[in-house]
């Protein structure tokens, strides 16, 4: 085999960060390379910590059905991609009916392990993700669908790169990256519906006082404040822009609702192989919405002023996400000791 074949095998030297996580020593050292390789893709710690103890939960259950006592770090390749999908189901079965967890839960652990087989398969060291097609447990309704704080930095970081782009792609990316990634961060950021976001002109935005001006439903006005990793995107975008709508199209014209609708579904979709709760969050503009009111809601912000930045009608509307404040406050009380 030539040397350039071999390249890929080979384990090169590199300065790049690598994330110092409790309990990665446990795992073997094939498994530990794919927390390395998040830590190359710019994935947060805290999202990475997560996975990390999906993985030795899983490991746990591996030892209590096969009776056997297991050292994690002692697991070699072979043996490891011998899981099957009925392997995987019996997990998610476990998961659901002996521990109860939360469909959300369930979703996250499983994503947890499909994300390491998809990485095995990249890196030539597995050829079958048996965590692929395990049925999901579907989420409630009555709970708004939202990207957790590291989900949204780390689907942040990514869409503004090229990862899973071709080349050619990412040529074509060049010349709309900096109005991709703003819209992406006004949606998740202020909450304004897509309609909103395609109806802004320069005049509504005050970089000086900091406070974008919405026209919402029944032509109702509110500000929303701009936050603070918005004002230089927007200072910078406008230098490039031209009078009137915020954001046009080649021919000088304000972009349609389904042109934001079209960009959004790309780049998760590009970006569901790297990052696989988008695979059952479904993110669309108006997700991200709920991205914004749920991170408040998280925040301790109570519900009149996340009705006030949403510009909903009745506070009715927005009561979907006390129960995410609510449930802030049970877990901060359930810590006293």
């Amino acid at each position: 085999m030539s040397i350039f074949r071999q390249l890929g095998q080979r384990q090169t030297p590199t300065t790049t960060k690598r994330f110092e996580l409790n309990g990665l020593h446990r795992l073997p050292a094939f498994i530990q390379q794919f927390f390395h390789h998040l830590a190359a893709k710019h994935y947060s710690k805290q999202t990475a910590q997560r996975y990390v103890y999906d993985v030795l939960d899983f490991f746990r259950w591996v030892e209590l059905v096969s009776g056997t006592e297991l050292e994690p770090e002692t697991i070699d390749l072979p043996s490891f991609t011998e899981i099957d999908h009925a392997g995987a189901e019996a997990y998610a079965t476990y998961l659901a009916l002996e521990l109860e967890n939360a469909p959300s839960v369930i979703n996250r652990k499983l994503s947890t392990l499909q994300s390491l087989f998809n990485y095995l398969i990249e890196t030539n060291q597995a050829t079958v993700n048996p965590f692929q097609t395990v049925e999901r447990p579907k989420r409630g309704k009555r709970n708004p669908v939202y990207l957790t704080e590291s989900e949204w930095l780390d689907f942040s970081t990514l869409v503004r790169s090229n990862v899973g782009m071709t080349n050619r792609e990412a040529s074509w990316y060049e010349m709309n990256r900096a109005r991709d990634f703003l819209i992406i961060q006004l949606l998740g950021l202020t909450g304004m519906r897509v309609s909103e976001l395609v109806g802004l002109n320069w005049s509504d935005i005050n970089l000086e006082t900091g406070t974008i001006r919405v026209i919402g439903k029944g032509d109702k006005e509110r500000l929303i404040p701009i936050a603070g990793p918005l004002l230089p995107l927007l200072s910078e975008y406008r230098h490039t822009s031209s009078e009137g709508a915020v954001f046009q199209n080649e021919k000088g014209q304000r972009i349609a609702v389904r042109t934001v609708q079209h960009m959004l579904k790309g780049h998760i979709d590009r970006l569901k192989p790297y990052l696989p709760f988008l695979s059952h969050k479904q993110v669309t503009p108006h997700k991200l919405r709920h991205t914004f009111a749920s991170r408040l809601a998280m925040g301790g912000v109570d519900v009149l002023t996340i009705q006030q930045l949403l510009g909903h009608e009745s506070v009715a509307t927005t009561q979907v996400y006390a129960h995410i404040g609510d449930e802030r406050k049970k877990h901060a009380i359930s810590g006293l000791q």
